[in-house]
């Protein structure tokens, strides 16, 4: 037998990949399986057959396994890791009853019934009305009983992606904590599915009975049976150990576990995440979620459409950059990457605000550009969204050193955008911190991996296995007269681009969602 190998599965938005790793922290063996990201049944639905998921694991490690060899005989235990925030609705057999609504999804539901009086009051003196309202309205819950009650009341169990995924692998219908990110009702602080009387029970209101049993991150969540070993490819008796969600397992993946080093994912939603021992809200009212590390929490800021906004720029206004990739032999984002360095910091005062889609905390802004004059290229443009991008992360990164009273010093990247040199030193710059990068793309599934690790006493303790697997492969050092222009571009005029434009962002608000009940 040779060195110790764990199986791992990374199930995202638009593929399903399945990896070997070793205790060094490499993927000694890979096998990528692509998949349609969701299919739109009416505009801004996003949804998914359940069974698809499911369906690009077993093809995912049916063809890991014909690569693997010898190797296959390696492993030691698996675990799998997966997109968050998208819902499966089973019978009392286990079945899908319909597609999965997934974390792309932007339908709004019109629930005539109010909240209780006495929460409508402490929602508003919370400031929290209007973002309860609004998750109200975006919770598959809420739209699933006012528009298919009558499959909402066949629904057994309303359940997370990763349950399905754990049931399907198991035969035990279960979640971890670490993939809790989602419109459910669960106590992030206290790690636990909600009580009714607690304040936001209302906001989802999901009967108890509908949710699935919870666990730690790192238990153990059953074996391999024999049906799933002939199906899958996987050993027979395996053990499956609980991680988590796939920006958990990121966070863990680029060494990202001292309060003092803050883990950027620039994938389709843009994340930046702390560890850290103590519940500090990245937003006010919002909740932090948990870390991978056991009694730890992992506070969030979020840009749901992020480096989307890349591919979006591309089907847009990439054309002419994807004839030269396409001729030359290599991906778009290395021509349009040219552009970036030719560009000045700034842009030239071309400044973007990324909310292409709105937050949890300001559910009517809008995506901004402003600043154009006649100098301005298209090349402009996507630096301006590159940009745009790190002034939104930047401004949730100045709120958690606020409320975690720590100084972040250093960023880790993972995500597609990270490939890119360019982007990593923009993000040097803009944050005037230093930036590395991993010896992995795959963060989420070597986060993954080193919870199997640690859980099989290959480590001693997580300290160790984070030593031993991640490894800073690339270093950016800030360009400190790109940072002066940064820093000032952002305090005096970023700051002020949604407190002056959040009146107009209403009117198009109420105009918009709730007179043409537009989406």
């Amino acid at each position: 037998m040779g060195e110790p190998l764990v199986l791992v599965f990374d199930v995202g938005t638009q593929s399903t990949r399945a990896f070997l790793f070793n205790k060094k922290g490499e993927a000694v063996c890979t096998n990528k399986v692509e998949t349609e990201a969701y299919y739109q049944p009416k505009v801004g639905y996003a949804e998914k057959n359940t069974e698809d998921y499911w369906t690009a694991v077993v093809e995912a490690s049916q063809g890991l396994k014909a690569k693997a060899g010898e190797l296959w005989n390696d492993v030691i235990a698996m675990s799998i890791t997966s997109i968050r925030n998208t819902y499966a609705f089973l019978d009392e057999n286990y079945n899908p009853l319909r597609p999965s609504i997934t974390w792309l999804d932007q339908r709004l539901a019109k629930p005539k019934q109010k909240f209780p009086l006495i929460k409508t009051l402490l929602f508003r003196i919370a400031g929290m009305y209007r973002t309860a309202v609004k998750q109200r309205r975006m919770s598959p819950s809420t739209w699933m009983k006012e528009n298919q009650p009558d499959l909402w009341n066949k629904t057994k169990y309303y359940i997370l992606i990763s349950a399905y995924l754990n049931f399907k692998l198991s035969g035990r219908l279960c979640d971890c904590t670490a993939s809790q990110a989602s419109r459910l009702p669960y106590n992030y602080k206290k790690e636990r599915w909600q009580k009714p009387y607690e304040l936001t029970f209302t906001v989802y209101n999901v009967e108890r009975e509908k949710l699935c049993e919870l666990i730690k991150p790192g238990e153990i969540i059953g074996t391999i049976s024999k049906e799933v070993a002939e199906i899958t490819g996987i050993p027979e008796g395996l053990e499956i150990i609980a991680s988590g969600s796939d920006k958990a397992c990121e966070t863990l993946g680029t060494g990202a576990l001292c309060p003092d080093t803050a883990s950027v994912s620039f994938g389709t939603a843009t994340t930046l995440q702390i560890t850290t021992k103590k519940y500090v809200e990245p937003q006010k009212y919002m909740p932090a979620y948990n870390s991978l590390v056991r009694g730890y929490f992992s506070p969030e800021i979020q840009i749901s459409r992020g480096f989307w906004m890349v591919t979006w720029f591309k089907k847009q206004f990439g054309h002419a950059e994807e004839k030269i990739a396409e001729h030359i032999g290599v991906p778009t984002e290395q021509i349009l990457d040219k552009s970036l360095l030719e560009i000045p910091a700034g842009s030239n005062g071309l400044m973007l605000q990324p909310y292409w889609a709105p937050g949890l905390k300001i559910p009517e802004a809008k995506g901004t550009i402003i600043g154009f004059n006649d100098c301005h290229t298209k090349a402009h443009v996507y630096k301006s969204i590159v940009e745009g991008i790190g002034y939104a992360l930047y401004e949730g990164l100045e709120y958690l050193e606020k409320k975690s009273g720590q100084k972040i010093n250093k960023i880790s990247v993972s995500g597609g955008g990270s490939q890119s040199d360019a982007i990593c030193q923009i993000t040097a710059d803009m944050f005037g911190r230093p930036v590395y990068r991993v010896q992995t793309y795959e963060t989420s599934g070597l986060g993954a991996a080193m919870i199997a690790f640690w859980i099989k006493g290959e480590f001693a303790n997580i300290d160790e296995c984070n030593k031993a697997m991640v490894h800073f492969k690339d270093e950016f050092k800030p360009n400190l007269d790109n940072t002066k222009i940064y820093k000032h571009l952002f305090n005096k005029v970023y700051k002020g681009i949604y407190p002056q434009l959040q009146p107009l962002y209403l009117k198009l608000y109420e105009i918009v969602n709730e007179e043409n009940n537009e989406i």
